[in-house]
């Protein structure tokens, strides 16, 4: 007899052992954890030791018992978790499904660990803790470096492994942009800037370096990716996301995933679930209101390929969808993430929300009434509780009225024991011990040093006013100039973050990057104005004297530091103090060079018409000063893009670049600052038009792959990243998108160098999620016609004729044979883009095009084919998302032996 074993990690292969290899690999590990806990603690009894060597072959014997019973055990971790957690009583399993903050067990006076608190913690079995204990400096430190990490949390597993026979706690923390905790690691860009630089291969290093420095700080579960989606702007954590696009965050948060857990000893937690960036008022943790169509299609994506890139761990987020709050809800957090996603990981609330359905939501009256709905309703196995063990009790008493309940508390506590067996804390409580000497290493500073010079976005450069010249005349001025906190946003050493420098010796303002590039000679500085706008009369007077005496002003305004509801505003508009500043320093003459640090797109209003240069710097943190001045005077070409619209009325601050074509302002289009994807270079570059290997579809496996030539036709080398947007003129189940980002590359190019860039698409790309959930993803495919359109240029014209724009190309999807119905035709012109003469102060304006939703791989997708192109008397009336999402059933459109159904209605308006 053999029972198949599957390891969980990527790099593994399935084996075939016998029952006897499994016994023997289980003394074989017995060995290990004698040698392992041995130099951990002399404190550690032989007891423990010999009690987890039994709870290892209790595994055994349990994967044993399920071969003699037919069972096929596929995961070697679960099955070793489930004989342990079948010895739990049931006050222990909901210990283990207790985290605390750090806080609970500290001495608030000495700030030393209270040690009984943990004992007595430990006695309840509790499972985890998060968090650092500091909120403030003391005496010139603000945080713990990772040997005093090491020593707090060996403490603790040491006694909690004395008082629970064995069973290690798995600590926490929010290293969201690097270690961002623990004192003297490199801290990186916010994830906002990993968007900007269209880079998944850097964002995969910043995982690796993330993950390494949290674990030689003894701590494996990492708090992020942040995988929403921004929307409103408004939104106090829009910084903490990758931008609006989802195509462009599933790819960046599969590659932080697949770096943060190639240390086998940490797991991503991916946050929030789900759809918590779209607050209606951009008030952080509002209800959300979205049908299921955009909630599969907009926000799923993103999770969908960070689960599928092997994400052990997902945090639920603080919203409510529809007034259903997610903490409690069977739909999002069973039908959803464990049905349709089929995520098999633990699931941990975010902080307090277990209780905040009676805190906050009210929708419960008692805290006791809140644990209950939790457990009931959802599949949630962690609960940051955060202050006490109250919710033992809590579970208890569910119990009693629901004792079948033990079997569903019994399954979370086996994803909890899964996941402390798969980051090895069984054999190895306090990891990394081999990397402290690593962290903040030269390595790690180049990596967080290129990140912001790739992420910085060149937005405005009338008449090429820079790079500068190195003998420039300079004055340097503005909040943010010589502030590396204002760099850095929130999550920086603190929740809030903090203003200042002292906290960031390893920092880099941009006064300090500009003493760096040229010396104290090189430039003027001066400064008298506060964040929020103020500046006396006198400090307006030296700023404005300065100005008059230096060809250029280079002024650095922005944003506070903030997160979450703290960062709440009312008006995206800058500081009105700020806006007065420029317009007076412009008076005088000098050529203006705004720089922006910020988390959101601020609305610059008369900012840009007295500027020579815009460049958006978002929050590049440590060594964005460095990267910064390093653009300015062109020792780096700048590549980084937009990925968030930047907008220039307060009006139009919710509406992403690829909304749906009903979505218009009073003149039919919606003028924005800057489009999704904005970002100018000091080179040039030169498109061809875009080919297609293809123009019909006729088969389910069909792809289609668009080919363009780009050619640095500058005198400098360059990085360009090259986008493909796919747009469905007409769409049945849903109003279509304006345009969908499907494909992007970044490319480096000498000056003279041509690249020929090949995306290859399929109906990953061109199908869209059925809006049903609990019963599977399943994608529609409609036949009809589709634009492939690269960007510089997406403007197609779809609507109205031939395709004139080269950048633009047609093909069909034609899977029920139905005859093509006329349409937009590709671009007959061969001419090349030239995209030299960007850099003017126009805005861009989005016109009213179209385009497909965003469809992501997975092998347990099922499919259906809807005909577009057929037509009827009449046709019906164009259907929103929110008309086809729960009361709408899609059910009576059957694939019967695989054939396609078609759907017909008039198209005669597009001949």
């Amino acid at each position: 007899m053999t029972v198949i074993v599957e390891s969980c990690f990527p790099q593994s292969t399935r084996k075939r052992r016998t029952v006897a290899d499994l016994l023997a690999s289980r003394r074989s590990l017995n060995q290990k954890l004698i040698l392992q806990f041995a130099p951990f603690s002399t404190r550690i009894s032989w007891i423990v030791i010999a009690f987890v060597a039994m709870l290892s072959y209790l595994a055994a014997v349990s994967s044993a018992a399920a071969l003699f019973s037919g069972v096929v055990v596929g995961d070697p971790f679960e099955a070793r978790a489930r004989a342990m957690v079948d010895t739990f009583t049931p006050a222990q399993l909901l210990g283990q499904m207790c985290q605390l903050t750090l806080g609970t067990v500290m001495n608030s006076t000495t700030r030393e660990l209270n040690e009984t608190l943990v004992r007595q913690y430990a006695k309840q079995y509790v499972g985890s803790y998060f968090n650092t204990y500091w909120d403030q400096g003391i005496n010139g430190r603000y945080g713990y470096n990772a040997s005093e990490f090491r020593a707090l949390i060996n403490r603790i597993q040491e006694i909690t492994l004395e008082e629970t026979n064995g069973h290690p706690i798995i600590f926490g923390i929010d290293s969201v942009h690097g270690a961002i905790y623990v004192e003297g690691a490199v801290m990186m860009p916010q994830q906002i800037n990993y968007g900007a630089s269209f880079n998944p291969d850097l964002v995969y290093k910043i995982g690796q370096i993330t993950a390494r420095d949290t674990e030689a700080a003894g701590i494996s579960l990492i708090f992020g990716p942040i995988l929403d989606i921004s929307h409103s702007k408004l939104w106090a954590r829009t910084y903490e996301t990758f931008g609006e696009d989802p195509r462009l965050a599933s790819v960046l948060g599969a590659a932080i995933v697949r770096g943060i857990q190639s240390y086998n000893q940490s797991s991503a937690c991916l946050k929030h679930f789900i759809g918590y960036a779209k607050t209606s008022s951009g008030h952080d943790r509002d209800d959300v209101t979205m049908g299921d169509f955009e909630l599969l299609n907009r926000f799923v994506p993103s999770f969908k390929a960070a689960i599928d890139a092997g994400a052990l761990s997902v945090m639920e987020s603080y919203s409510s969808i529809n007034g259903e709050p997610v903490i409690s809800s069977t739909k999002i957090l069973t039908d959803l993430l464990r049905n349709d996603l089929g995520f098999k990981g633990m699931v941990v609330s975010d902080y307090n929300e277990v209780y905040n359905l009676f805190d906050y939501h009210r929708v419960v009256p008692s805290r006791e009434k809140a644990s209950e709905a939790s457990l009931l309703h959802t599949s949630l196995d962690m609960n940051m509780v955060p202050l006490d063990t109250d919710f033992i009790q809590h579970g208890l008493k569910m119990l009693e009225t629901y004792p079948e309940k033990e079997a569903r508390l019994r399954e979370s506590v086996v994803r909890i024991v899964t996941l402390k067996l798969k980051t090895g804390l069984y054999e190895n409580p306090l990891p990394g011990a081999d990397y402290v000497s690593l962290v903040g290493n030269e390595k790690d500073r180049e990596i967080a040093l290129e990140m912001a010079r790739e992420s910085i976005v060149l937005l405005m450069n009338n008449d090429s006013a820079l790079p500068l010249k190195k003998k420039a005349s300079v004055f340097l001025t503005g909040p943010s100039a010589d502030n590396i906190g204002y760099q850095c946003g929130g999550w920086s050493l603190a929740w809030q973050g903090y203003s200042g420098n002292e906290m960031f010796p390893n920092g880099i303002s941009v006064r300090q990057g500009f003493e760096k590039a040229g010396g104290n000679d090189s430039f003027t500085y001066f400064n008298g104005m506060f964040i929020n706008g103020s500046v006396s009369d006198k400090d307006l007077e030296t700023a404005v004297k300065h100005a008059s005496a230096h060809e250029f002003t280079v002024v650095v305004i922005g944003e506070t530091h903030y997160t979450e509801k703290p960062g709440d505003i009312d008006d995206l508009a800058l500081p009105a103090g700020q806006v007065r500043y420029v317009e007076a320093l412009a008076a005088t003459g000098t050529k203006v060079i705004t720089v922006y640090f910020g988390g959101r797109p601020r609305l610059l209003g008369s900012i840009v018409e007295n500027s020579v240069a815009v460049i958006n710097g978002m929050l590049p943190c440590e060594l964005g000063g460095q990267a910064l001045v390093e653009i300015l005077y062109g020792d780096v070409n700048p590549s980084g893009k937009l990925p968030i619209t930047y907008p220039k009325d307060p009006a139009n601050i919710a509406i992403p670049y690829n909304h749906l074509i009903t979505t218009r302002c009073a003149s039919d289009s919606c003028v924005m600052q800057w489009d999704f994807g904005a970002g100018l270079s000091y080179t040039q570059w030169n498109y061809s038009a875009v080919t297609l290997d293809r123009t019909i579809v006729s088969g389910a496996d069909d792809t289609v792959t668009a080919t363009v030539t780009v050619t640095n036709v500058g005198d400098r080398t360059g990085k360009e990243t090259v986008m493909l947007f796919l747009i469905q003129p007409i769409r049945k189940i849903s109003v279509p998108n304006v345009k969908m980002l499907k494909k992007f590359e970044k490319i480096e190019l000498n000056a003279g160098e041509s690249m020929d860039v090949t995306f290859t698409l399929s109906e990953e790309d061109w199908g869209v999620y059925k809006p049903q959930i609990g019963k599977g993803l399943h994608r529609i495919v409609e036949d009809t016609n589709y634009v492939v359109a690269i960007k510089p240029d997406t403007e197609c014209n779809v609507y109205g004729g031939p395709l004139i724009n080269p950048l633009c190309a047609q093909f069909r999807i034609n899977l029920s044979g139905t005859p093509a119905v006329s349409g937009p035709q590709s671009a007959k012109s061969p001419a090349p883009i030239d995209i030299t003469g960007l850099n003017g102060p126009a805005p861009l304006v989005f016109t009213n095009g179209p385009v497909p939703s965003h469809g992501e791989d997975s092998s347990s997708i099922t499919e259906e084919r809807i005909d577009t192109s057929s037509v009827t008397t009449e046709a019906p009336e164009p259907r929103n998302e929110s008309a086809i999402s729960d009361d709408v059933d899609l059910d009576h459109l059957p694939i019967p032996n695989g054939e396609v159904e078609t759907l017909e209605y008039d198209t005669d308006y597009l001949k």
